[in-house]
């Protein structure tokens, strides 16, 4: 059921039409855009979404999500004690003294194979034939090597003592009963899950993985495949780089494409893809239409934010409270958006721990003047120093280039050539 009301056809006009009533701003204020500084933005962003409720999920389909319980062993591994080498099991105890001079004859009562049953216990003053792997029998306690025996119809003559436990790999020697193996809120590796599944478990407590709709509504892009027909089309880079960068996030992402820029056609778009969205990212520029497409959202924020260009649009809307954040058209921007605002909700609906860019202080190798648009430039990042990268509007083959952020200064004076500047490393 789409979330925002289509428009009526063919229907008489009505007496008295009610205005529409204006969106709950989430931080409670007047209709006017605030501003926030980047750190408080996103925190604000992260405090209106909350982690997505976990469920018994299968090994396979859990990999690179967060456990959300702890893994106790419930059994020991190995499950019962086994022989080293081929040998004898004897008690220990009955070859005390043991030499070639004083040798201790054992009778032979029974033989144990790898994988077999470990037969009756052991009595005191015999012993019995194993191969290495196989169970020892209760009651013993060693194991002698088959060289160390001397074998004579049903006997064994031994000339040496054997240590207590010598040559047996104990029960529970790996992991014993009650073990705690894997803590709450690590995260689901290929070994982890080895490990899980060695124990016998073939569901583990998850969340799940955030589903993520990407679309972008702007009628100058056409979608790659397709002929360009016009002088001022392009193609859409920012669904594939979003994406993209969402599924390696560890997200399901669902990638829409192109939508109608046009509010009552792209309203329509946004309630039917909110049946499958935990979060929806939508690239569009936010404009006074835009927000009052959202009239009938349940609730609104819209904010100015010193370290991205533009106004940034937040909203939860539909009986799920569904999130979709609005981000910046282009890729440069759109990503640099996902990647400060994003990213920290994906990773907050899916319950891990939210991540900021590493830092890194590096000397600069061109004089910075002030950037009144951004305090974040595309650069490249080298035993040199840090080099932004040139060009009014950078597109995605600039971004593919560059491997870190430049961060201007907040106080808007220049960085002269050579003086140290704060750097976001991008994966």
């Amino acid at each position: 059921m789409p979330l925002f009301a289509r428009p009526k056809e063919d229907l008489a006009p009505e007496a008295e039409v009610a205005p529409p009533r204006a969106p709950r701003r989430l931080d409670g204020g007047s209709d006017a855009d605030v501003r926030r500084c980047l750190e408080a933005h996103r925190d604000f962003l992260l405090g209106q979404v909350e982690s997505l409720h976990p469920f018994g999920i299968g090994l396979l389909d859990s990999a690179g999500l967060t456990l959300c319980e702890s893994i106790v062993s419930d059994l020991d591994l190995p499950t019962f004690t086994t022989a080293i080498t081929d040998g004898w099991a004897v008690r220990h105890a009955n070859l005390v003294g043991a030499s070639p001079e004083l040798p201790v004859i054992l009778p032979v009562v029974d033989e144990v194979a790898a994988g077999g049953y470990r037969g009756a216990p052991l009595p005191k003053g015999a012993c019995v034939r194993v191969a290495a792997g196989a169970p020892i029998p209760e009651g013993a306690d060693a194991v002698m090597p088959a060289a160390e025996g001397l074998a004579v119809g049903d006997e064994v003559q031994f000339t040496g003592e054997v240590d207590h436990l010598a040559n047996l790999r104990l029960v529970g020697s790996r992991i014993s009963d009650g073990e705690e193996l894997v803590e709450k809120g690590a995260v689901l590796t290929p070994r982890v899950l080895g490990l899980i599944a060695e124990l016998g478990h073939d569901k583990v407590l998850a969340r799940p993985r955030p589903r993520v709709v990407v679309l972008t509504a702007d009628s100058s892009l056409v979608e790659p495949g397709l002929p360009l027909t016009r002088p001022w089309q392009a193609y859409d880079a920012c669904t594939t780089l979003l994406a993209a960068t969402a599924r390696v996030d560890g997200a399901q992402v669902f990638a829409g494409g192109i939508v109608p820029a046009e509010p009552r056609a792209l309203a329509t778009v946004l309630g039917e893809q909110l049946i499958r969205a935990d979060l929806l990212l939508l690239v569009t520029e936010v404009t006074d239409e835009l927000v009052g497409m959202f009239t009938d959202a349940d609730a609104i924020d819209v904010a100015t934010c010193e370290a991205l260009p533009g106004r940034q649009l937040f909203a939860l809307v539909g009986p799920e409270q569904s999130p979709v954040l609005v981000l910046p058209p282009g890729p440069v921007p759109a990503y640099l958006a996902y990647l400060l605002l994003g990213r920290p909700l994906v990773q907050r609906l899916a319950g891990a721990a939210d991540t900021w860019p590493s830092e890194e202080i590096a000397p600069v190798t061109v004089e910075l003047p002030p950037d009144p648009a951004s305090r974040v430039l595309l650069a490249e990042l080298s035993e040199r120093g840090v080099t932004p990268l040139a060009g009014e509007e950078p597109g995605a083959a600039e971004l593919a280039r560059a491997n870190a952020l430049l961060l201007l200064p907040a106080d808007g004076e220049p960085v002269p050539a050579h003086g140290d500047v704060t750097c976001w490393l991008l994966d």
